[in-house]
């Protein structure tokens, strides 16, 4: 039967369908059976239940829009049990208007055919459910000047990232990723079936999904046909008057009822020529239609594969960024929901070892960092060079010299709020530090005078006497006075 969604959980798969009677029906992500389109409040469904009342299938209609153009209206909707008897309406319904305009049209003088249904109208409904998806990005704000992720390297990391936070702060609902998880899901399913559009016969597409709506072209196709067929009719007339003819003379040769025949071949003979009149109206009158008709399937023909190109293009385009925006939300909600994370400071960055902030970029490297650098797949090999840029252009690297572990954690997230891509080296000993500041070039130091092993003045001058370090700013601070002066 027919219904419409009225509730829907993305969390769970769980949501609930009203019908005709405006009774509920419960449906589940098991009992979802339709992998191009994700569940969502008002959509227009079909679905069938057992005898409990319990739904067992549950899918899209492929009747969304009752406006504008749609010959099938809300009402027929809900009172047909399936799609199919609305398709069987629908089919009536053009076949009805196609005959009315046949009975209507002059077709010795039309010059050309009138136009229903424009070439980009067909192509939104062909493309409806990428259209619908990328309408879901309206709902999402991403702010100005924010560097964009590219989905297509981010996403294999993106399960694990958010898996990571979750378990390591179970205060942290999975609910408050649902906006983007449900139109990254959305989206996915639309990229996905962009791969069966490479491969589509234009042409096919422009016969099923644009000629096919046209009533007045059907039209035409029906004049030409019976033109057609009534011509051939005719020349199988002649045909038959031809051989009366012949049997006629005959007998008229040999005198055998002659006067009887003789008025019969007379008759004959007009017949016939009224016949050769008609075959000559329908056959020119055939092949005129199908020069019309031609032009209308040439002219629009290349209208349409222009914007089929342009329509595809865009839609890609736009599901593209609209993943990549996903992405980054994604990634940028987890990065400050880490940081806000007690369980994550008090376990995590507490860790000198631990960094930067477990993000996908980070989960990136860690994956990387356990490769052959010099075997790497296809695969890898651009997911490397991407993360590469990204470090190059984004990476800065902070030093904080102290033996107090809470004072580290403290500076080494105020550090990290400003950047996600920020990396904090913490140097709880002598032999630490010495080795960091010759590895690493800094874009500033900063020492806790009040818990270092030496003056903050001989840490400084050792860093000076490295070629990595010579040049980098320090910032001498201590406990008391800490939180106001680095501006954070």
């Amino acid at each position: 039967m027919h219904g419409k969604i009225v509730r829907y959980l993305s969390s769970n798969g769980k949501g609930a369908v009203i019908n005709l009677s405006r009774k509920l029906f419960e449906f589940t992500k098991e009992t979802w059976h339709d992998k191009k389109v994700i569940p969502a409040v008002d959509m227009f469904v079909e679905f069938r239940c057992n005898e409990a009342g319990q739904i067992t299938d549950c899918k899209a209609s492929k009747f969304q829009d009752f406006s504008g153009n749609s010959m099938i209206s809300e009402s027929e909707f809900w009172h047909h049990e399936t799609d199919e008897q609305l398709e069987t309406l629908l089919s009536n319904k053009r076949d009805a208007i196609v005959q009315k305009i046949y009975k209507e049209t002059n077709y010795q003088k039309i010059k050309e055919i009138t136009l229903d249904i424009k070439p980009m109208e067909s192509l939104k409904r062909y493309f409806y459910q990428e259209f619908s998806a990328i309408a879901f990005l309206n709902d999402l704000y991403l702010p100005k000047n924010k560097y964009l992720y590219d989905y297509t390297h981010l996403k294999r990391f993106s399960a694990k990232t958010l898996d990571n936070l979750l378990y390591s702060d179970k205060t942290i609902p999975k609910d408050d990723f649902i906006e983007e998880i449900g139109i990254m899901t959305r989206l996915e399913s639309a990229y996905s079936d962009f791969t069966r559009y490479q491969k589509v016969n234009v042409e096919n597409v422009f016969k099923d999904h644009f000629l096919s709506q046209q009533c007045h072209y059907q039209a035409l196709i029906v004049a030409i046909n019976n033109a057609k067929d009534t011509s051939n009719l005719c020349q199988k007339r002649i045909n038959a008057f031809n051989s009366d003819i012949l049997l006629l003379e005959r007998r008229i040769q040999a005198k055998v009822d002659l006067e009887k025949n003789q008025q019969k071949l007379q008759k004959v003979r007009l017949e016939l020529k009224k016949m050769i009149e008609m075959e000559s109206y329908n056959s020119n009158l055939c092949k005129y239609l199908l020069q019309i008709k031609k032009h209308f399937e040439e002219h629009y023909f290349k209208i349409f594969t222009s914007l089929y190109e342009k329509t595809y293009e865009r839609i890609y385009k736009k599901i593209k960024s609209g993943l990549d925006i996903c992405i980054t939300l994604l990634n940028d909600k987890i990065y400050h929901k880490v940081l806000k994370s007690v369980a994550l400071q008090k376990n995590f960055f507490k860790n000198a070892n631990n960094d930067r902030v477990p993000t996908m970029i980070y989960f990136i490297e860690q994956y990387l960092e356990h490769l052959n650098k010099d075997r790497l797949n296809e695969l890898d090999t651009l997911l490397y060079h991407y993360v590469d840029k990204i470090r190059k252009k984004h990476r800065k690297h902070f030093l904080i010299v102290t033996t107090d572990e809470q004072e580290s954690t403290n500076l080494k997230l105020k550090i990290l709020l400003q950047n996600e891509l920020y990396s904090v080296k913490v140097a709880y000993k002598r032999t630490l530090y010495f080795s960091l500041i010759n590895e690493i070039t800094f874009e500033k130091i900063y020492i806790d005078s009040a818990h270092i092993w030496e003056s903050p003045e001989g840490l400084i001058q050792e860093a000076k006497a490295f070629k990595a370090n010579a040049k980098t700013p320090f910032e001498i601070f201590s406990k008391s006075v800490s939180t106001n002066r680095f501006g954070f």
